[in-house]
């Protein structure tokens, strides 16, 4: 085997390596997220991750600092179905009514979402709308 040949089976090694971490970082940067109302509708098994966006529902948000423990509920905007949230580890900076949220978790057979990552966006009524900060629970 010529040097050209054995340089240009190694360039198809390389070429062909870098498809596939290409193919592998983009299948796994996409996220799904589903609504509130699929959720409520398709009722996952408690071992399904979820990814579920929504908005802050006021008057059910409950902060137990000494639990760390943070429950509330979610729904998609202009829909009535709400989704209730618990999540233990630090309560977000402000986490108001109305904000759109991305929660991370697995569904109880009590339909609640026991959530292990909170995505909070900023409102719309911000410019900058590539700020967000992300919990992840500390019960994990």
């Amino acid at each position: 085997m010529t040097a050209r040949t054995r340089l240009w089976i190694a360039f198809g090694f390389v070429a062909t390596v870098i498809v596939c971490l290409i193919a592998v970082g983009v299948a796994k940067s996409m996220s799904y997220d589903l609504t509130v109302a699929q959720v409520l509708g398709a009722r996952p098994g408690p071992e399904v991750p979820v990814t579920v966006s929504g908005q802050i529902v006021g008057g059910t948000v409950s902060w137990l600092p000494n639990h760390e423990s943070l429950t509330f509920a979610i729904h998609d905007q202009g829909q009535s179905g709400e989704l209730y949230v618990t999540y233990h580890g630090l309560r977000p900076d402000d986490f108001t009514n109305g904000w759109p949220i991305v929660v991370s978790g697995t569904v109880e057979r009590s339909g609640v979402l026991d959530a292990t990552q909170l995505l909070i966006k900023c409102p719309s009524k911000y410019t900058a709308g590539s700020n967000s900060d992300t919990y992840t629970s500390s019960n994990t």
